[in-house]
């Protein structure tokens, strides 16, 4: 039987998030053997905070994805509060134990994932037992959450913007690929890697790409210094965020560039979604600068896409708006069927009437 260095050693082994979250909770069965483990994230969307449940591993069964976040119908998950043990455990940052509700019922564990309420990565480990985790089982639990830790902690820190926070160039194409690496209506398994666990359920989505570039930010930069620049660009990355779902992915490609891969049923919902980015950079007064605008390109994701060609239809989209009076969002796929932008096939190369 793997011992608890064994486990470590799996778990240091992972540069990915996901299979990083599958070796913590194959350790804690192997090591605790307790009759359950889920481990469960926290996504917001609209000011709501909702749970997600991730993956789980019953006694003599095998690991299984309760909801993939590229994926999952935030509308139809559990809200914050309506689970109290969860939400005090995620909001104390304190493992909270829950008594057998009959007799002879199932203990329950809940422990935060993370030690600060950090903006990414929120989420709680749920243990269900026969009977209360003694102290030596308490111990390896926080030994393994202490490892789990450090390696999110070094994957933030490869995988994200210094000055934003935001995720870098970098980590775009492999979260780029993993939008397209799976059909969601085809049946899950073969195609996945080696110790990533099968999908229980699957929902129909649709990927959309924008760039998004501030509006003479150059003048931002000459008129009141590279410090006010860096502060507009942190003020921005922060926008973007709290307007867009914590389930969109937001990128600093770098200077006053940044990207987003929303998961939007149509083009006018992710239209929608990036007016309101739009309007809520113009609306706010940005210390010593006062207003900022932005231009945004929109373009879908598609089968046989790559980073490049995806993010060159979205960029062509942005200089359109950028010619046509910043402060805009467009489509690349409405400007190509408005007649506005031409496209040439055999060179994929796109030029203004």
């Amino acid at each position: 039987m793997p011992s608890l260095v064994d486990h470590v050693i799996a778990l240091t082994q992972h540069r990915d998030r996901d299979l990083l979250d599958s070796a913590l909770v194959d350790a804690l069965m192997d090591l605790l053997a307790p009759q359950q483990v889920t481990l469960i994230g926290v996504v917001s969307e609209a000011g709501q905070r909702y749970w997600l449940p991730l993956i789980q591993c019953e006694q003599g069964g095998t690991l299984q994805v309760l909801a993939d976040p590229l994926w999952v119908q935030v509308q139809h998950l559990q809200r914050l509060e309506e689970d109290t043990c969860r939400q005090r455990c995620l909001e104390s940052l304190q493992a909270v134990d829950v008594a057998p509700l009959v007799d002879g019922g199932a203990c329950l564990t809940l422990l935060p994932l993370f030690e600060d309420l950090r903006a990414q990565g929120q989420g709680v480990i749920e243990i269900r037992s026969s009977e209360p985790l003694s102290p030596a089982a308490l111990n390896v639990l926080g030994r393994l959450l202490s490892v789990y830790r450090n390696m999110q902690g070094m994957l933030d820190y490869s995988e994200c913007d210094a000055l934003t926070g935001l995720l870098n160039r970098k980590s775009f194409d492999d979260a780029f690929f993993k939008v397209l690496r799976e059909d969601p209506g085809e049946p899950k398994g073969d195609g996945l890697p080696a110790g990533r666990p099968e999908r229980r359920h699957t929902t129909s989505a649709a990927y959309w790409l924008a760039m998004l570039d501030v509006d003479h930010f150059k003048q931002v930069n000459d008129v009141h210094g590279h410090s006010i620049g860096d502060e507009v660009l942190l003020l921005v990355a922060r926008l973007l965020k709290t307007t867009l779902r914590s389930l969109d992915r937001v990128f600093r490609f770098g200077g006053e560039e940044f990207v987003v891969l929303l998961r939007c049923p149509d083009e006018t919902s992710a239209l929608s979604a990036l007016e309101r980015v739009r309007a809520n950079m113009e609306n706010y007064r940005f210390p010593q600068v006062g207003r900022i605008t932005v231009s945004m390109g929109l373009t879908a994701v598609r089968q046989g896409d790559s980073p490049s060609v995806a993010c060159e239809r979205a960029d062509q989209a942005v200089y359109f708006a950028k010619g046509h009076g910043r402060n805009q969002v467009r489509s690349y796929e409405q400007l190509i069927e408005q007649g506005q932008l031409q496209t040439d096939d055999k060179v994929g190369m796109i030029e203004l009437f």
